[in-house]
C-alpha cells in the first residue's frame, strides 16, 4: 500500500445521493445528459450525470483545485471498483468519510531551499534541515501536511481506532516557519480566533513530530479516551498539559510512558 498516496489503494463508497460528474477540463462544472446518449433509467436529456449512491469506486487520479481564498477541493477520476472504464471526475466529498485522512502525495524539498522555506524543519529555535512532507486531508476537508516519517504510524493508529469504532481526525500537522509566525503574532496581539502559540522556530509542529487531533473536549470523549489507552502503542504521546489535542510522535518516550501505565509526559 502506498503510504504517501493512500487514495490509490483504497476502495471508496459513494454516499451522496447526488454525486455529480464533473467536466474534465472544468471541474466546477457538471456533466449533463445529451440527446443521443444512452440514458439510464430515470435520467433525462439536460439532467446531471451522477454516480449511483452506494457505488464502490477506485480512484485513478486526483486534482486539487482552489476554492475561495484558502480552501481547496480534491477531485477524483473514478472507475468501478470491480473493474471497467472510468466513470469520470467527481468531488471526493461525495465519498464515505469525504477523503479525511487520505494521503495525496509527497512534497519533496526544492533544490536549494532555505531555512524559511515550506519544507524547513525547526527545533528549539534552531533550523534542522529540509524534510519531505505528505499531503493529507484533515477534519474540515482542508489539506494539511505531515512529515513523511510519521505518516505510517499515524495511519496505523487511525486504522486501529476505526476498527474500534473511533474516528481520529486531524486538525493540524506540520507548520512552516511562516505559518507559525502568523499564529504566534495573532496570539500575542490577542486577535479573535488565535490560541496560544509557540514562538516561530520553537514549535514541534515545525519539527514534524506534532499533531493536533480533534479530541472533542478531552478527557471523557471517546476519541481522547481511546488515545489515552492506545496512542502510545503507535509511538504517540501527549506532551502539552493544557492541550488535550496536542500529541507528538516520540516512540521512546511513548514506550516508557506505556510501561508505566501513562499516556503523557
Amino acid at each position: 500500500m502506498s503510504i504517501s498516496e493512500s487514495f490509490l489503494d483504497t476502495i471508496f463508497t459513494v454516499t451522496d445521493p447526488d454525486a455529480r460528474l464533473r467536466k474534465p477540463g472544468a471541474l466546477f462544472e457538471f456533466e449533463t445528459w445529451r440527446a443521443g446518449d444512452a440514458l439510464p433509467a430515470g435520467a433525462a436529456v439536460g439532467g446531471f450525470k451522477t454516480i449511483p449512491k452506494n457505488s464502490k469506486v477506485k480512484v485513478e487520479q486526483i486534482k486539487i483545485e482552489p476554492s475561495g481564498s484558502q480552501s481547496k477541493i480534491v477531485f477524483a477520476l473514478v472507475a468501478p471498483a470491480a473493474g471497467g472504464a472510468a466513470l469520470g471526475w467527481t468531488s471526493t466529498r461525495n465519498f464515505s468519510g469525504s477523503f479525511r485522512n487520505v494521503t495525496l502525495g509527497k512534497i519533496a524539498p526544492a533544490p536549494g531551499a532555505g531555512q524559511f522555506g515550506p519544507n524547513a524543519a525547526w527545533k528549539g529555535g534552531a533550523y534542522q534541515g529540509q524534510i519531505t512532507l505528505v499531503q493529507i486531508v484533515d477534519r474540515t476537508l482542508e489539506i494539511e501536511y505531515l512529515s513523511e516519517a510519521i505518516v505510517e504510524p499515524y495511519q496505523k493508529m487511525v486504522a486501529a481506532a476505526a476498527a474500534d469504532g473511533i474516528a481520529i481526525l486531524l486538525n493540524s500537522g506540520f507548520r512552516t516557519y511562516a505559518n507559525q509566525k502568523y499564529l504566534y503574532e495573532g496570539y500575542v496581539a490577542g486577535r479573535p480566533g488565535f490560541n496560544k502559540a509557540a514562538k516561530p522556530g520553537s514549535s514541534n509542529h515545525q519539527h514534524g513530530i506534532a499533531l493536533d487531533i480533534d479530541t472533542a473536549g478531552g478527557l471523557g470523549s471517546p476519541t481522547y479516551d481511546w488515545l489515552a489507552k492506545h496512542a502510545t502503542r503507535f509511538g504517540f504521546i501527549r506532551t502539552v498539559p493544557s492541550e488535550a489535542w496536542h500529541w507528538e510522535h516520540r516512540p521512546a518516550a511513548a514506550a516508557t510512558a506505556r510501561a508505566a501505565g501513562k499516556h503523557q509526559l
